[in-house]
C-alpha cells in the first residue's frame, strides 16, 4: 500500500495504528534502556528538588548510544509523516513512560483526556503524536484512549461525550500509533497491574520550537544521514551569536527549504 493510501485515515479520523513496526530483540532493547533512563531522570529530578514527581517517566531520551539513539536513526513511518507536513519536519520531543499499577499516578494528567498541542490549526498540521507500544497494550493495563475524529473539533468535547464515544487502540508489542496531535486522547487506568510501556515521540514542523535542543544534546557526530540529522533539528537551528548569523547558504543554522 502507497503512504498516501496507508496515511488516510490520519486526515479522516485523526489516527491510524501500523502493527509489526519492530521486532522483539529490538524492542527487548527498547524496554531495558528505558528502565535505565527512568532511574537516571529519577535521580535527576530528586537531585533538582522534584522528590518523586513523574514517577515512571523519563524525558528526552537521548545523549546515550543505545536503542532509543537507534529508533530516531531508523525514523520508522518517515515517508508517511513527511507526507502528512507536506515537506520537512524535527522531532519536538521524545519520552517514555512505564504505566504504574492503579487508576492514576504523580503524572495522572494524562488520565484525563487533553490534547498535545495548544494551537489549534484544523487546515495546516502543526504536529503529530507517535506511540510506540514495548507492550501489548490491553483495556485491562491501560490501553490509550482516542476520540476518533475530534482533530476535526477546535473546542473540548463535553467530559459525557469523551467518555462514552472514544475508543481503546489495543495492539501487540511494536505496533505503531499516529496521531494528529489535535485529537482528544488519554490514557487508561492500568488495573492488572501488568506491563504498559511505551515511547511517545511528537514531530512537528521545523519553525516550531522543540522541548529541548536535540541538536546539543546529541552532538554534529550522531548520524551521517541527512534525513535523520533533518529530524533532529540541525538544518533549523537558531543562531546563537553573530558568526552563526553570517554565514554562507550551505552552512547557515536555519535553511530556506525548512518553511
Amino acid at each position: 500500500m502507497s503512504s498516501e493510501g496507508a496515511f488516510i485515515g490520519l486526515r479522516h479520523v485523526g489516527y491510524i495504528v501500523r502493527p509489526d513496526c519492530l521486532d522483539e530483540p529490538f524492542l527487548s532493547r527498547l524496554r531495558q534502556d528505558l528502565e535505565r533512563w527512568i532511574e537516571r531522570c529519577d535521580g535527576i529530578r530528586q537531585s533538582n528538588g522534584l522528590g518523586a514527581s513523574m514517577r515512571g517517566v523519563a524525558h528526552a531520551v537521548l545523549g546515550h548510544d543505545d536503542s532509543m539513539a537507534e529508533l530516531i536513526r531508523r525514523l520508522p513511518l518517515d515517508d508517511g509523516i513527511r507526507e502528512h507536513f507536506s515537506g520537512p519536519y524535527v522531532l519536538n520531543s521524545f519520552s517514555g513512560v512505564m504505566h504504574v499499577d492503579g487508576p492514576a499516578s504523580e503524572y495522572s494528567h494524562v488520565h484525563r483526556f487533553h490534547r498535545d498541542v495548544r494551537t489549534y490549526s484544523e487546515q495546516l498540521p502543526l504536529m503529530l503524536n507517535m506511540l510506540v507500544m514495548l507492550d501489548d497494550f490491553t483495556i485491562d493495563n491501560g490501553a490509550t484512549r482516542v476520540l476518533p475524529g475530534s482533530h476535526r473539533l477546535a473546542e473540548r468535547p463535553p467530559e459525557d461525550y469523551l467518555l462514552s464515544n472514544a475508543v481503546h487502540i489495543t495492539g501487540k508489542a511494536g505496533t505503531i500509533l499516529l496521531f494528529d496531535s489535535n485529537l482528544w486522547h488519554a490514557a487508561s487506568p492500568n488495573r492488572n497491574g501488568e506491563p504498559r510501556r511505551a515511547l511517545t515521540l511528537t514531530f512537528t514542523r521545523p519553525f516550531m520550537k522543540p522541548q529541548i535542543d536535540f541538536p546539543r544534546l546529541v552532538g554534529e557526530g550522531f548520524s551521517k544521514d541527512a534525513r535523520v540529522m533533518e529530524v533532529l533539528g540541525f538544518r533549523s537551528r537558531i543562531p546563537a551569536s553573530h558568526s552563526d548569523w553570517y554565514q554562507p547558504p550551505e552552512h547557515r543554522f536555519y535553511h530556506s527549504d525548512q518553511g
